[in-house]
């Protein structure tokens, strides 16, 4: 493929990928529960002093849930653009598609001889159903993603050259993995390096001073800030960071409930749609050439560089007990790479079925799900449909003219992204706020309390009442000491489920309390002056 023409897909590309990010971006609330608190944090450090830059807060008080690269980026956006869904949801848009570049450079790096490889693994990614929502989401995982693989494509390329530019690039990545997630970075890309190196039998460069010179890097740009939060609170970062977000959620589960060794199967199978139906071929043909590679002493292998990071983030993650489904996402890069390899290497009959016939089924499928969910409202599924055959349509004549069938892979996803699109831009979204956000309750409870006065959330535990409100929020599950708090204290404003309501008004004697807003099945009351 001619360079010229090369630069000119790959800016398609990006600007496909911008396109998906940023569209309608600010359309729906800050969804519960983590995206408010990421917001609450950027926007009490958006207007902080130095100190409130330097530690992130969260209600007035120390927040040690995460490092704070996250925060800083979210803060930054806030002061650019003010305090909105778009703002927080800017940062990880953007580096959506600084990943999808990232990816592209990834893929060429790995088999220089194959460009249209190394765009169809940006596309691959792009149109996963995963990274579009992660992509839109004001959340760390993007963060974590981008520098990790920024660092996974240096330390590839220092494998290849022994420039020490590239041992500086993955050093820096990687301490700023470390500012967004914590240590679990360094363990990753450490034992990635490691493990490379002895399969393919230069073990001796672990001892090389560039590499050590990297590894001091990393320290430099990431121990800081940790070194500071431990000399400025001590005990209450070593527990509330260290301890408790780290060591004891990988050891304990965080939910009652232990999730089995094999979750994240079914969330890369569900998340990599619909390229997870390439998956197979794509790891077959990858432990192929690895092997070979292997077998031949050849210490150039990509196959097993990126299939080796792909095992080792997900028995990681497998092995801890605390899962959630988006911690998998690091890997997604490198699964975009084989796969598109593979659709380059095998666009014949196989890419044909899995391409059209299967996802033609897949979708059928999930059409038909959201019609028996949603009932009449079928609009989405509507003009899905109708794109989808469009998208097929002109596909198929694009392939025809060029008498090509590797084509055939621009049909899902493009659909895939178009269909992703209109579902997030639905009204159907919108007529159902209140099962994700707090942000009609905030408003209204916002107009009914005083600007010093406190919100108290009796039965639910969503961030963005406090978010949205802008006020002080006492949550809360005990409905008897909310009843004894409403019987003493006149004028003080709960938000609650109707349920809890009728509970209070029931079971606990509560009376004549004052209805401020109803919505669905929430409620805003006020208990009554004193007679």
């Amino acid at each position: 493929m001619p360079a010229n023409r090369e630069r000119l897909w790959l800016a398609l590309l990006l600007l496909g990928t911008a396109l998906l990010a940023f569209w309608s971006l600010g359309s729906l609330p800050l969804v519960d529960v983590d995206e408010p608190v990421y917001g609450q944090v950027g926007k009490e450090m958006a207007w902080a002093n130095v100190s409130g830059w330097l530690t992130p807060h969260y209600g007035g008080q120390p927040w040690f849930d995460k490092p704070p690269l996250f925060y800083w980026l979210t803060a930054l956006s806030m002061r650019l653009f003010g305090v909105s869904e778009f703002a927080a949801r800017f940062p990880s848009a953007l580096l959506a598609v600084a990943l999808v570049a990232v990816t592209y450079a990834l893929a060429r790096r790995a088999y220089p001889q194959t460009p249209r490889a190394a765009l169809w693994a940006g596309f691959v990614l792009a149109t996963s159903v995963q990274f579009f929502l992660l992509a839109r989401a004001a959340v760390t995982d993007m963060t974590l993603a981008l520098t990790l693989i920024l660092a996974l494509l240096a330390l590839y390329a220092w494998t290849q050259t022994d420039r020490g530019r590239w041992i500086v690039l993955a050093g820096v990545m990687t301490g700023l993995a470390a500012l967004t997630k914590g240590p679990v970075a360094l363990i990753l890309i450490g034992v990635q390096t490691i493990a490379f190196l002895c399969l393919t039998r230069q073990a001796k460069r672990l001892l090389s001073p560039a590499l050590w010179g990297g590894f001091a890097l990393c320290l430099v740009v990431g121990l800081p800030w940790f070194l500071g939060m431990i000399h400025l609170h001590g005990k209450l970062f070593i527990d509330g960071f260290l301890e408790a977000n780290n060591v004891t959620r990988y050891l304990q589960a965080e939910h009652k409930e232990t999730s089995p060794f094999w979750f994240f199967l079914p969330v890369l199978i569900g998340g990599f749609f619909p390229w997870s139906l390439a998956l197979p071929g794509a790891l077959i043909l990858a432990w192929g050439q690895g092997r070979e590679a292997w077998s031949a002493r050849v210490a150039d292998n990509p196959a097993l560089f990126l299939g080796l990071w792909i095992v080792l983030v997900f028995a990681f993650f497998s092995a801890s007990q605390s899962k959630l489904i988006t911690y998998i996402f690091p890997l997604y890069p490198a699964v975009a790479v084989l796969v598109g390899r593979w659709m380059w290497k095998r666009p014949e009959t196989l890419a044909r079925f899995v391409g059209l016939k299967m996802y033609d089924v897949v979708l059928w499928l999930t059409l038909g799900i959201l019609l028996w969910k949603y009932g009449t409202r079928f609009g989405v599924a509507f003009t899905t449909l109708l794109l989808w055959s469009i998208v097929l349509a002109v596909t198929l004549c694009y392939m025809k003219l060029r008498r090509t069938q590797e084509d055939v892979w621009l049909a899902p996803g493009i659909a895939t992204a178009l269909f992703l699109t209109i579902l997030w831009c639905s009204p159907t979204w919108q007529v159902r706020e209140a099962d994700v956000s707090e942000r009609k309750m905030a408003a209204a409870a916002a107009r009914t309390t005083p600007p010093d006065g406190v919100i108290h959330a009796l039965g639910f535990k969503h961030p963005s009442l406090r978010y949205y409100s802008a006020h002080p929020v006492v949550y809360s599950d005990d409905h008897a000491a909310a009843a004894l708090d409403m019987k003493q204290h006149p004028g003080v404003v709960y938000a609650m489920r109707t349920s809890d309501e009728d509970k209070l008004l029931g079971t606990y004697g509560v009376a004549n309390l004052d209805e401020l807003w109803r919505y669905g099945r929430t409620v805003l009351v006020r208990t009554p002056p004193r007679p």
